[in-house]
């Protein structure tokens, strides 16, 4: 891998060697990395073009949320997005690039009077992450207000989709793995009253519902259809569970989470042991929402 390294040098890219990778997650869970780094935008397609031709497997990630990385790391290249993350506003269509923070975006447009994502607040990781897995929160979801992104595909061509020819569903955009998103469009509308108000009081109530001080990585499991997932753990008597450092949370059955040191291991146990008895209890199969990333234990 010293090639990538000396590549890192010459297009002065930010990187770091072996790097642990507990401090990239929202769960703080993960091994080594054989290198993170940080392009900026203009750097990002010469860095895949390399990275693809060497061969070496990689793994971008924004604001790590939604994520488990093995206790054994990844061997690759992980690319982290948190310097491409400018934001352009044009009367109501925002452009954002994909590595912005989904919270400062709706801070951002909260300022300015501008409704369509206020009721995302809360919900952690970047845009980029939030249009892949179609991020929603109290009857909100990014796909609403989208109106395009510009994609990198597997073979490193650059082209815009459109909302139309994203098939968007519920916590997903169905575009592949290897599709890496860009810039993104949004369009947003007046407020017709206070927006800071209306995010207060959602925060509110996922402070009182979720386990936003406990580092976890989201919800684990996707809602069946007509069902939640949190409910079905919690009716299978199953809050305040664990396995090692890894615990069901008791305020909401659908967050795991990380009690200190916690090992990837014992999280893909714990969704096991979650798995089989809800099945047990109701006969229905849970799915998983979070991506699983790196050698299993």
């Amino acid at each position: 891998m010293h090639l990538m390294e000396t590549f890192f040098k010459e297009k002065n890219i930010t990187y770091k060697k072996n790097e642990s990778l507990v401090n990239y997650t929202t769960l703080q869970i993960g091994g080594n990395a054989s290198f993170i780094v940080f392009p900026e935008d203009e750097q990002i397609l010469k860095l895949l073009e390399v990275v693809k031709n060497e061969g070496y497997p990689f793994y971008i990630i924004g604001g790590g949320s939604n994520l488990l990385i093995s206790d054994k790391g990844f061997k690759g290249v992980i690319i982290n997005t948190k310097k491409i993350n400018k934001l352009y506003l044009d009367g109501f269509t925002l452009t954002v690039s994909a590595g912005a923070m989904l919270g400062r975006v709706v801070t951002f447009l909260a300022k300015r009077g501008l409704s369509g994502m206020e009721g995302l607040i809360g919900i952690p990781g970047t845009i980029g992450g939030a249009i892949k897995g179609n991020a929603g929160s109290f009857g909100y979801e990014i796909k609403d207000c989208f109106i395009e992104c510009e994609i990198i595909n597997a073979q490193l061509k650059t082209s815009i989709l459109k909302k139309n020819q994203i098939n968007f569903q519920y916590r997903s955009s169905g575009l592949p793995d290897d599709v890496i998103i860009g810039r993104a469009k949004f369009y947003l509308k007046e407020s017709n009253g206070s927006i800071f108000n209306k995010m207060i009081d959602f925060l509110k109530k996922k402070q009182l519902t979720q386990p936003l001080r406990a580092p976890s990585a989201g919800c684990v499991f996707k809602n069946p259809p007509g069902f939640s997932a949190g409910e079905l753990i919690d009716r299978a008597g199953l809050k305040g569970f664990r396995v090692g450092n890894i615990m069901v949370s008791p305020i909401h059955a659908n967050y795991f989470i990380n009690l200190g040191n916690g090992k990837a291991s014992d999280f893909l146990k714990l969704m096991e042991v979650v798995k089989d008895r809800v099945f047990k209890c109701f006969g229905i199969k849970l799915q998983p929402e979070i991506k699983i990333l790196g050698d299993k234990p």
